[in-house]
């Protein structure tokens, strides 16, 4: 479980909150994770590594970018 220790936020290149953007997509909250910039995500994994918990961030960010963007083009 997060311990939400804040380091992944503070590694992220990108000025974002993984353990956030974790929690969104786990819960299919697609409209939270483009709120917050998902699609901003380089996928560079230092959240990952950063992490003392071991969370599958990058993983899971990436599922919910890819459900994002999916909801975005079938808006168009």
């Amino acid at each position: 479980a997060c311990i939400r220790c804040g380091k992944c936020a503070e590694a992220c290149p990108m000025g974002l909150e993984p353990f956030l953007l974790n929690k969104y997509a786990r819960n299919n909250m697609m409209d939270e994770l483009e709120e917050n910039a998902v699609q901003d995500c380089i996928e560079c994994g230092c959240c990952f590594f950063s992490c003392p918990a071991n969370k599958p961030l990058t993983d899971e960010i990436r599922l919910g970018k890819n459900r994002v963007r999916a909801m975005m083009a079938a808006k168009k």
